[in-house]
């Protein structure tokens, strides 16, 4: 996983922050078709995905097969002061990646 922020300005708490998450995972749909086989792929994508600053969660999706392989979520938030977010996402294997990326040298 990895962060990216598109602020001009250095961070402020309250100040409003626009940033991009981005997770690498195949995310099969489970309609693909083995070329060798000519059997489907199982379907193997991010179902749940929850974003937090500090105790406080950013939002929480649930996930389906439309989500692109290495999918980018864009997001805003409030800077409350904590110095990083930390993110869950489980896919649909249950494999559960959890990572805590600092905000300070996200760019």
């Amino acid at each position: 996983m990895r962060l990216r922020h598109f602020d001009t300005a250095p961070a402020q708490t309250g100040s409003r922050r626009d940033a991009q998450l981005m997770i690498r995972h195949p995310n099969y749909s489970g309609l693909q078709r083995d070329q060798i086989t000519q059997l489907f792929v199982p379907a193997h994508f991010i179902q749940d995905l929850t974003v937090w600053q500090g105790d406080e969660m950013l939002f929480s999706l649930t996930g389906g097969i439309s989500i692109s392989e290495d999918p980018v979520f864009r997001f805003s938030y409030t800077d409350n002061g904590t110095p990083d977010l930390r993110i869950r996402a489980e896919d649909t294997d249950g494999n559960v990646f959890e990572e805590v990326l600092p905000k300070a040298s996200a760019s």
